[in-house]
């Protein structure tokens, strides 16, 4: 794809967590089938990069800084990213905290579960709450948001991460709910085990020797190439009548 065209030719596009390993990759996908992008992650570094890369392939792009910690950073970005662009069609979240709160239920600090309540529901649900109005009156687009598997199945150490993301997945179901007569359709992906970077052949060694990938399906772990797809369609006018649904990207988990 040159970047002229493609199936999201014209459509604007916000995404959060570009600085990530997936993230990038989304957003060279999106870029690719033809999405202007606003990016967004915590530090400015992992930004400008990817940002000159896209606009490398014809797109216009805008790179924004935002920690999801900081309220007026939220109100700012919205503010930014549809002045940036006379508006926004699709907004992807991908961001994630930097690192996940450990700890069960009994010990984990009322301060750590409030610190990722912030980052992955309120952080979000204030951006949408300022964009949504605006989107409707336009005529509405797509969110789309990014769940964890801890957000439907626990895994002992990650409650306030895992509650986090189940709240999100419920708040997906309402954003879906109440904007849909509004045009705004909304839903998530779910990624399973995902090996990425440069030790992504060692971790799913590590998987198969401990026996982690008997319980999938495919037999693999997941590979960034695999979520971008559904991105994409998500994203896309494809997906018209596509709401309120979490798709998983597991490789056939049981």
């Amino acid at each position: 794809m040159d970047g002229l065209g493609g199936r999201l030719s014209g459509k604007r596009a916000l995404m959060t967590g570009a600085g990530g390993l997936l993230g990038g990759d989304l957003a060279r996908a999106l870029a690719a089938e033809g999405a202007d992008l606003v990016l967004t992650t915590r530090t400015a570094a992992k930004l400008e990069p990817l940002a000159e890369e896209l606009r490398g392939l014809g797109r216009r792009v805008e790179a924004i800084t935002c920690d999801f910690a900081d309220n007026a950073a939220i109100d700012q970005l919205a503010e930014r990213a549809w002045s940036a662009f006379g508006g926004i069609d699709v907004v992807l979240f991908s961001s994630q905290p930097p690192e996940p709160a450990m700890g069960t239920l009994l010990t984990t600090s009322e301060a750590d579960y409030l610190e990722q309540h912030q980052t992955i529901v309120w952080g979000p649900l204030r951006l949408m709450r300022s964009l949504a109005p605006q989107m409707m009156a336009a005529g509405g687009g797509s969110v789309i948001t990014t769940i964890s598997s801890t957000g439907i199945d626990p895994i002992i150490g990650y409650s306030a991460y895992g509650l986090a993301k189940g709240s999100l997945a419920l708040l997906t179901r309402y954003m879906a709910q109440e904007w849909g007569k509004g045009g705004i359709r909304v839903n998530a992906f779910s990624p399973g085990t995902v090996a990425t970077g440069d030790n992504a052949a060692e971790y799913e060694a590590m998987l198969r020797e401990r026996g982690m990938l008997d319980r999938t399906a495919l037999g693999r772990v997941g590979r960034n190439s695999d979520c971008t797809g559904l991105a994409v369609y998500l994203a896309s006018d494809e997906s018209a009548f596509t709401s309120g649904q979490r798709v998983f990207i597991d490789g056939g988990r049981f």
